[in-house]
């Protein structure tokens, strides 16, 4: 079916299948699609309510579009969440990448600049020296030589720039603010994904059940984080080989006090970046305690970690014994 075909049945509210979201999606990145149909295929699937269905077929078609990178390091991970909870914290999924990498999984970190927040992912990368605009072939020897490799979104999506303008003119939430984890180059295998609402993880957890993926955990922090948070009950999905399952964090498996989310607050690009510095040469505090949480829970989803106490463990010695400082000092491209 055509884009048009989709518009007439979003017009009598009907549902879209998969594949027809799917043949929609790709049509609405070709160059001869009017600004017009693009804004209603978005606003009318935003105005009902985006199905499982809807957003397989909408990653799928970004899936198709985007520029590949082709791994051989297994299992490979991902932090990448949606951000969107409005609370401006310091990069922990980023940090939490470069110590998970320092543990000896390999990340392929899939990032952006800051859309919701003062600081995203791109943002403090920037900020500390590592490369942004990556071929993929750099990106996969990357990941090969030390195990991390940043995808910049857009330099790995150069679709999206025809669906850029109306976005920015339509102005509210759209599926593409949804499916960016769902659409990393390097298709992990193994994701941590959190999320600002509990809907959201719902949704995606069910849309991932279409989707390939050996193991992956979207999740909500009780606190309205889409970051995990020491002493703070999480709850979400787990999706595995297509089956979804109800997933929690209970606090309580690790001793570790709570952190308030003004403990969490970031700044500008240039503040997290000097955050992370500290973080990695092993300062502690609030952040390293949450940093600490989500790279232990990357590690268990990776099965680098048998538990969560194990990958707390190989977290803080990833830190401590200064492989996480490697990593990012290979990032920059630095010896030294």
């Amino acid at each position: 079916m055509s884009l048009r075909d989709a518009l007439h049945r979003l017009a009598e509210r009907k549902p879209l299948s998969a594949e027809v979201a799917r043949g929609a999606f790709l049509e609405l990145m070709e160059e001869n699609v009017t600004d017009a149909q693009k804004g209603a295929l978005l606003l009318g699937l935003a105005a009902r309510g985006e199905s499982p269905e809807e957003v397989a077929g909408a990653v799928s078609a970004l899936r198709d579009k985007m520029t590949p990178v082709v791994s051989r390091r297994s299992p490979l991970l991902d932090t990448c969440g949606t951000g969107g909870d409005g609370a401006a914290t310091f990069n922990i999924s980023t940090a939490a990448a470069f110590v998970c990498a320092g543990a000896g999984v390999a990340v392929a970190k899939h990032g952006n600049r800051a859309v919701s927040s003062r600081c995203g992912s791109a943002d403090v990368l920037e900020e500390l020296g590592v490369p942004l605009e990556t071929t993929p072939e750099d990106a996969a020897a990357n990941l090969e030589d030390h195990g991390f490799a940043f995808l910049f979104a857009p330099a790995f999506h150069p679709a999206m720039k025809r669906v850029a303008s109306v976005r920015r003119e339509l102005g509210v939430r759209t599926i593409f603010n949804l499916i960016g984890p769902l659409a990393n180059p390097a298709r992990p295998a193994r994701q941590l994904i959190g999320v600002g609402r509990f809907e959201v993880a719902h949704l995606l957890a069910r849309a991932m059940a279409y989707l390939e993926t050996e193991r992956t955990i979207i999740f909500h922090s009780e606190n309205g984080l889409d970051e995990l948070t020491p002493g703070v009950p999480a709850i979400g999905f787990e999706v595995r080989d297509r089956r979804v399952t109800r997933w929690r964090f209970d606090p309580g498996v690790l001793a570790q006090r709570t952190v308030e989310r003004s403990e969490l607050a970031g700044g500008d690009a240039c503040e997290n970046a000097a955050a992370l510095c500290r973080l990695l040469e092993g300062a502690a505090g609030p952040l390293r305690e949450t940093v600490l949480l989500n790279a232990a829970a990357a590690l268990w989803v990776a099965e680098g970690a048998p538990t969560l106490h194990d990958g707390y463990e190989m977290a803080s010695r990833s830190i401590d014994g200064g492989g996480a400082r490697a990593v990012l000092r290979a990032a920059r491209g630095r010896r030294q």
